[in-house]
């Protein structure tokens, strides 16, 4: 029993003391949601215990050290992204970038081992309960729930504090407030169009300058220290010199950021359309099916650009080798290309290597004839955080300020080197981030729910001027702004949004997501904000003071019904994607035909993460083809398929030698709807310096079917010589 209270008890106390949070009323709250849950799995060990056989005193064992796992996790969580985790985030878990990145880089592994070890020693000696026991646990978690239906919950403070991870899983699935859509279908198609009809103030260019689109990973508004002053906060994460740049150049200091998660951010950035404000499959996921939404990078391809995407971390996770080219981009440059790091992780390495070899490829492309595109994505800034460890302290949350300094220093000198290279004289540099990770010093729960929408941008142009923008606009507007700077506006009618290179005379609404948070947001110009939950059963209207939208003071009342409704229908219509899965037929689940791996590389992933949505009814085939070539090689290859996070087949250790080939084909039912479906392949180096791994095939199908069963069907597993075709 004192585990299972410990953990959950244990971890909460940490948070509060490592975030700097004086104890308030609230938090007792939290403490009866985690006695609660801690309760039920106490009832839950007890019915196994009582079953008296070896089975069921394992299954009492592996109840408690999955509490104990659980609580840590949640932990880890609200850390980094300061909400409670969704159960679908644990799909992650199978993913060997997520884990090797940032799952295994926990803060008290100790203190979890020795968790852990207590569980198993408790669960191992424990005896089942008597009717007393029963009776004073029947009280125990009455108790415990009046006590959470005592004190309600309050949006002035962080969603942790006041529930466990699991009781926040249990909210009801969305639904649109009552209402008639049609009573706001003009404001609905004001939402989802392109406006420009503001005035210029600078363009169209008609001499097809470059363009370079730098994302820095997570970076928030709160970090350039004059943004963050305007609006009354202080951030103790500073990025100084991105600063003094974007003073010298034009600064959007009120940019909305539209969801949390990379690939969710960056589809808005690149295809000009929101991403989904609810918690569901991502767009960039579906649309790598089929035919996908005509992004910037492919407009400015059949303009005649050189489109180019560079990121540090591997490109198969997220699908993002496969998203990309569809997108428009001819050439991807991922992790196995920057040869050098300072520092590396699995997802990636440093900044400050990642910007010094990426500048080789950005002066050949600014070399050639014709003008090019180019989007570079950093991740040193990702938890776990990658720099050196001479600028790594043991403290998380001065190693979170520290990367952030290494990436504000690698991306002031990057674009000192395009200025001495006469890059600058005819390329447009657009500075931003994919997300914002938001501000960590919030006076309140509010305050730092909208700092992680808050988002920044920097343009330079190739004629320098400094204008300070402050009026409100989103990431979904770069795509129908670069377009409109360039003079491509009549191609550009597919983009949603506003120009930031024009002047309106009425403000307009904006949208986010937070799928960490589980909210949605309508931002109102100039001081509101209407936040609501993902099934819109708690909505709250927050007006901040002195037109500081993002500042610490604010008031809060509840929100018209109207706008209520609006929220609701915009965001049930940014779901709106590929519905129906069951026609996806075949995808390639690897784009390179080859690929070289060496002695020193590691564990390397080839493929997965995917994460995506099987309707019921589809039989899943995998096929798989390769060869091995390199003098002594030897490949140890480990594939294996999850579903919901639950492994469904694996194939472990299978050593591919020199000259030999190995065929693996098989399907899987899928009798019901699913999620999160991922399929994995590593490649490691056994025996030998190098090797080179030639793919004959490499792909899943989506077959509809009548499905009755869902056991995995092996229809060939076989290593054989490479021999004649």
């Amino acid at each position: 029993m004192s585990v299972c209270l410990g953990a959950p008890w244990l971890t909460r106390a940490l948070l509060l003391q490592e975030k700097h949070l004086p104890l308030r009323r609230i938090d007792v709250r939290g403490v009866f949601a985690d006695a609660s849950v801690a309760l039920l799995v106490i009832g839950v060990t007890a019915l196994f215990l009582r079953i008296g056989r070896w089975w069921g005193r394992t299954l009492a064992v592996g109840a408690l050290v999955s509490l104990v796992v659980t609580s840590f996790a949640m932990y880890e969580f609200i850390t980094v992204f300061d909400s409670l985790y969704a159960v679908s985030h644990v799909a992650f878990l199978g993913d060997a970038t997520f884990v090797g990145g940032s799952a295994r880089h926990i803060r008290h592994p100790a203190l979890l081992t020795l968790m852990i070890a207590a569980a198993i020693a408790g669960g191992v000696s424990a005896r089942a309960p008597g009717t007393r026991c029963w009776r004073g646990w029947g009280i125990a978690l009455g108790a415990c729930v009046v006590g959470q239906v005592l004190m309600p919950t309050s949006s002035a403070y962080e969603g942790w504090r006041q529930s466990h991870a699991l009781q926040a899983n249990l909210s009801l699935p969305f639904e649109s407030p009552s209402g008639r859509p049609t009573a706001i279908s003009a404001e609905l198609r004001g939402v989802f169009r392109a406006d420009l009809r503001g005035r210029r103030w600078v363009g169209p260019f008609q001499d097809r300058p470059n363009v370079l689109l730098i994302m820095v990973e997570g970076a928030s508004g709160a970090y350039l220290p004059s943004v963050a002053a305007a609006q009354g906060v202080r951030s103790s994460t500073v990025m100084p010199r991105l600063d003094a740049l974007a003073q010298r150049h034009v600064l959007l200091t009120r940019v909305i950021s539209h969801q949390r998660q990379t690939n969710r951010g960056e589809y808005a950035i690149l295809c000009g359309d929101y991403p989904k404000l609810l918690t569901d499959q991502s767009k960039m996921t579906e649309q790598t099916y089929g035919l996908a939404r005509r992004c910037l990078p492919a407009l400015l391809r059949d303009a005649g650009y050189a489109t180019a995407y560079i990121q540090a971390a591997p490109l198969g996770f997220m699908l993002k080798d496969q998203f990309m080219p569809k997108a428009g981009f001819e050439e991807l440059i991922g992790e196995p290309w920057f040869d050098q790091a300072y520092a590396r992780t699995d997802w990636g390495v440093d900044d400050k290597a990642f910007f010094e070899q990426a500048l080789a490829r950005v002066l050949a492309l600014h070399r050639a004839e014709e003008p090019f595109f180019a989007t570079m994505l950093t991740v040193g800034t990702h938890h776990p955080y990658t720099i050196p460890e001479t600028q790594n302290p043991n403290d998380s949350v001065r190693r979170h300020e520290r990367a952030f300094r290494w990436a504000d220093d690698a991306l002031a000198d990057f674009v000192a080197a395009l200025e001495r290279h006469g890059v600058l004289q005819d390329t447009v540099v657009l500075i931003t981030s994919d997300e914002s990770a938001g501000l960590v010093e919030a006076a309140s729960a509010t305050q730092r729910l909208l700092s992680q929408s808050w988002s920044f941008v920097v343009v330079m142009l190739p004629q320098p001027q400094a204008k300070r923008i402050d009026t409100l606009y989103g990431h979904v507007d770069t795509a129908i702004s670069v377009a409109d700077l360039l003079g491509m506006e009549r191609g550009a009618t597919q983009f949603l949004g506003r120009s930031w290179f024009r002047e309106y005379d009425t403000p307009r609404r904006l949208f986010a997501g937070n799928t960490y948070a589980r909210s949605v947001m309508m931002w109102e110009p100039p001081n509101g904000v209407v936040v609501c939950g993902e099934s819109l059963s708690q909505c709250v209207r927050t007006e901040a003071e002195e037109g500081r939208i993002f500042g610490p003071k604010r008031e809060s009342r509840a929100p018209a019904a109207r706008e209520q409704q609006l929220l609701g229908e915009v965001a049930r219509l940014t779901r709106s994607g590929r519905d129906d899965l069951s026609e996806s037929g075949t995808m390639r689940l690897l784009t390179d035909e080859q690929v070289h791996l060496r002695a020193g590389d590691g564990k390397k992933l080839l493929v997965g993460g995917q994460y995506l949505r099987v309707p019921g009814g589809t039989n899943l085939r995998i096929d798989l083809d390769l060869e091995v070539d390199g003098e002594h090689a030897i490949v140890g290859f480990h594939q294996d398929t999850l579903m919901d996070g639950y492994p469904k087949i694996a194939r472990k250790n299978v050593r591919v030698r020199n000259g030999q080939r190995w065929q693996l084909r098989y399907e899987i039912g899928v009798p019901h709807d699913a999620s999160q479906l991922v399929v994995q392949l590593y490649a490691e180096i056994v025996s030998g310096e190098a090797a080179t791994i030639r793919f004959a095939d490499a792909r899943l199908s989506m077959i509809p079917a009548e499905i009755t069963s869902a056991e995995p069907v092996v229809i060939e597993d076989a290593l054989s010589p490479v021999g004649p075709p």
